[in-house]
């Protein structure tokens, strides 16, 4: 590993493996581990794993197990990557089993406080509500304490039963008569039962990250998601179902990371996938040390034997990908294949007997290229356009029976249209909003925005009226946060002055197209909303039989854009192949009123031309500030050369001298960095 270059190691610290009877911990195999790694000079990450539970917890406490809504019990077994089994554990909602946990973990941070080659000590790995993965068509936990827990988060919200009644339509009598959702049907419980468990997992975390401090007081405490939940590693969502929120759990924590396995999960797509994760997740760090803290480094487990393996390529950009967004390392999943179960043999960065492979070389280019003060140093510039990311839209889209698919897929594909044409974007999450205020948003996107509070289209307004340009899909606002319609259409006509008239389902849930004035042809999924336009109200577009598709509304300094159907869902899906050159104009229509240089100081970034094999491969332009300095990643996800121009508003110092444009050439599947300042570059 140090002869490759790394300079930094993950072990396991597995409960089951370490207290195998209360009380008694034995850490000399972890000891040995952290010895060696630190006689190399690597330094070291201790993740605590108490999903490996000892099995003397589970004796005498089966009515504590995890529980599905249908009454199974999750009992104690090994999952794909814990030989040792005790997985999942008790649920943490019962007191005693959490106390537990926290001393488990508490206690290794004491173990390796005064360790100089432990760095960090990582309190969960994959935060979410554990046996999801294996149970994602069920719903979980119905144990006796999650019920009981709810009803404490219930009566924190509402100040009385009366109140929980007439937000729930319900006739309790009495708090013990309350009980979480079985099936999906009335969306208000069903709304309070997803959140109450992004709260309850933050707050696992939050007792975890606790105990690690206790422990090891000096040591930087961390988590990693297995991906981003609001998007899901196929771009299918998994907020509501597996309940990892990363901008939740990013908060309770020191450093934040990402895993991912591209080629095993993420699919052909891969190379925009993965970036447009790390990019989610760096807008949940928000500030914090983010890295990619586990990535694939073998052949993944779709199959019997294992799946494709990665390349070259893959590597230079997965690890560009993390650079680009603003992340600060890469860690991979892992260095040799596994032995045991059912990752076998699968994973490994190097062959069998630890032989280099070119995956392991292409890792140990980037490990001497990536790891430079500068990269350390750069903070990521937020791009002028933003996408909006509503936690309560996911929400929603989940309690109408699990269709978070249609709001993941609409966040991504205005991402990969600004992606397709070279623009720089970033999300906007709801906890942030506030962040309008600053003026460093010009231009923000709101994806199926079916939920808006007052709150946030107070904040909308305000945007608007400064100069911000917004653009809206259909049916902005239709739910407020508590599930039931708003039918006084309030965001729909604070900001576009529109009134709502009808929403239609599409034939077969295929498209609806509309024409724009300069004849540009778009096309939308699943609805179109009618609309009845005020009269301070320009269309821009219409569909087919002439009602309003694009509508424009002036509002103090700025424009609130309405298109009556979601454009976003149809560019994600490539239905590009009917033949009309439909998804070229939907998006136009999407990056049209976007900031096309992505940043105050770029007028514009141009891109080669993409050949009909490449339509959804494009190089990645971002900018990273240093003191005095900037930086411009370029990460080139085509497979062959691309350059890249970019337009500045004002003349730069280069090392060629001053100028207003940058020229760079990305090699194939691989990343560049320019530097200016003071004439140097």
């Amino acid at each position: 590993m140090k002869e490759l270059g790394f300079n930094c190691v993950k072990h396991w610290a597995v409960w089951n493996w370490i207290e195998r009877e209360p009380g008694c911990f034995d850490f000399s195999e972890l000891d040995e581990l952290v010895a060696l790694s630190g006689e190399y000079g690597l330094q070291v990450v201790i993740n605590t794993v108490p999903e490996g539970a000892p099995y003397w917890t589970y004796e005498g406490n089966e009515e504590d197990l995890y529980r599905t809504a249908d009454g199974q019990r999750v009992a104690y077994g090994g999952p794909a990557n814990l030989p040792s089994g005790g997985w999942p554990g008790l649920c943490m909602d019962k007191p005693e089993f959490a106390a537990l946990v926290a001393a488990f973990i508490e206690e290794t941070a004491r173990h390796f406080a005064n360790e100089p080659a432990v760095i960090a000590i990582d309190v969960w790995n994959e935060p979410h509500l554990e046996p999801m993965y294996d149970y994602r068509s069920n719903m979980l936990c119905y144990c006796r304490h999650s019920r009981a827990a709810f009803r404490t988060w219930l009566k924190g919200k509402y100040p009385s039963l009366n109140a929980l009644n007439r937000a729930w339509y319900r006739t309790y009598s009495s708090w013990e008569q309350v009980e979480p959702p079985p099936r999906f049907g009335t969306w208000a419980d069903m709304l309070d039962w997803r959140r109450f468990w992004l709260d309850n997992l933050a707050g696992w975390l939050k007792l975890r990250a606790g105990a690690a401090r206790r422990g090891a007081p000096g040591k930087v405490v961390q988590t990693h998601v297995a991906y981003s939940g609001i998007l899901g590693n196929r771009i299918v969502g998994g907020l509501g179902n597996e309940l990892g929120d990363e901008f939740l759990l990013a908060r309770e924590v020191d450093w934040f990371g990402l895993s991912s396995f591209p080629k095993w999960l993420m699919g052909e797509d891969h190379a925009y996938r993965h970036l447009i994760h790390n990019e989610m997740v760096a807008e949940a760090a928000h500030g914090k040390l983010f890295y990619q803290v586990e990535l694939q480094g073998g052949a993944g487990k779709p199959g019997l034997l294992g799946g494709e393996v990665p390349d070259t390529g893959d590597v230079k950009i997965w690890n560009w990908n993390t650079v680009s967004a603003g992340g600060k390392g890469t860690v991979y999943w892992q260095y040799a294949p596994e032995p045991a179960g059912v990752e076998s043999p699968g994973f490994g960065l190097t062959g069998f007997a630890g032989e280099d492979t070119p995956r392991s070389l292409a890792a140990s280019e980037c490990a001497g290229r990536l790891n430079l003060p500068e990269f350390d140093a750069a903070v990521r510039v937020p791009a002028e356009n933003a996408v909006y990311v509503s936690r309560s839209s996911d929400l929603l889209a989940f309690a109408s029976e699990r269709r978070e698919e249609m709001y993941a897929g609409s966040l991504s594909g205005v991402f990969r249209a600004a992606y397709e044409r070279g623009i720089p974007v970033r999300f906007l999450h709801e906890d942030y909003i506030g962040e309008l205020e600053e003026g460093t948003v010009r231009f923000l996107y709101l994806p199926m925005p079916l939920v808006l509070s007052e709150r946030e289209t107070d904040y909308l307004v305000r945007f608007v009226e400064r100069g911000g340009t917004l653009v809206s899909e259909a049916c902005p606002g239709l739910y407020r946060p508590d599930g039931l319609l708003d039918q006084k259409g309030t965001a729909l006509m604070r900001l576009f002055g529109l009134g709502h008239r009808e929403i239609q389902g599409m034939p077969g849930w295929g498209m609806v197209t509309a024409r724009l004035e300069d004849g540009t042809v778009f096309a939308g999924k699943w609805y179109r909303q009618l609309v009845k336009p005020g009269g301070d109200v320009r269309v821009l577009a219409r569909f087919e039989d002439g009602e309003a598709a694009v509508t424009e509304r002036l509002l103090g300094k700025g424009r609130a854009v309405w298109i009556g159907t979601y454009p976003s869902y149809y560019h994600e899906h490539g239905f590009e192949l009917d033949g009309g050159g439909k998804r070229d104009g939907t998006r136009d229509l999407l990056t049209r009123f976007m900031s096309p240089g992505g940043y105050g100081m770029i007028e514009k970034v141009e891109l080669p031309e993409c050949e009909s094999n490449e339509i959804s491969l494009a190089p990645v332009v971002r900018l990273h500030r240093l003191e005095g300095e900037y930086l411009l990643t370029v990460v080139n996800h085509l497979e062959r050369e691309a350059r890249v121009t970019v337009t500045f508003r004002e003349e730069q110092a280069f090392a060629g001298g001053p100028g207003k444009r940058l020229e760079l050439t990305a090699p194939a599947r691989d990343g560049i960095c320019a530097r200016w300042s003071s004439g140097r570059r």
